[in-house]
């Protein structure tokens, strides 16, 4: 049985990161853009509470208020692969050389509600998974493309971006990473 395959990336998050360690609120503001038929909103920017020099460990899990969340909307025949790339350090954003080691994880919802208690966690960078998941299994023949005869039914899966940082006594000011989150049909 031959799989219906896309070849082509369709779709690219850019998530720019920005943490000011200077006693504000850390906030992670995400900007993303999108082509071809999947399309993708930012439902909540990842943000951290206050973060000082020398704080330690600042941890978001998954579920809590600060995480940040996306939701993937495309075909409900199609699976997707989502990547991300990020860090292992926040630089400071001026002529320090202090650094702050970072971590990031995400999870994926694809049951057509976003509800983190559904979550799947990913171990790794990346995940494949069904933009809606399939209660039957896997999917049989190839799906039938788009045309005026024929649209796609569409779902929503949730991505779901939590991790942690750990803040050693550093200088103060602006420290920044940037984080890439890719989603392409497969």
């Amino acid at each position: 049985m031959k799989r219906f395959k896309f070849s082509k990336k369709l779709i690219f998050l850019l998530l720019t990161l920005g943490v000011l360690c200077q006693g504000y609120g850390q906030t992670i503001q995400f900007s993303l853009h999108v082509s071809s038929t999947l399309d993708a909103t930012n439902e909540n920017d990842m943000a951290f509470e206050t973060i000082l020099s020398g704080s330690g460990l600042a941890e978001i899990n998954l579920g809590d208020a600060g995480m940040g969340v996306f939701g993937i909307t495309g075909d409900n025949d199609l699976d997707v692969i989502v990547t991300m790339t990020a860090p292992a350090n926040l630089a400071h954003d001026g002529a320090s050389m202090d650094v702050i080691p970072f971590t990031l994880k995400f999870a994926y919802a694809n049951k057509g509600v976003n509800d983190v208690n559904q979550a799947i966690e990913v171990a790794g960078t990346s995940a494949r998974f069904q933009i809606r998941q399939r209660e039957s299994g896997p999917a049989g023949a190839p799906p039938t493309p788009p045309s005026a005869f024929h649209t796609p039914s569409q779902s929503t899966a949730y991505i779901y971006i939590y991790g942690s940082m750990n803040v050693g006594s550093i200088d103060a000011g602006s420290y920044s990473g940037n984080v890439d989150l890719s989603v392409i049909y497969d």
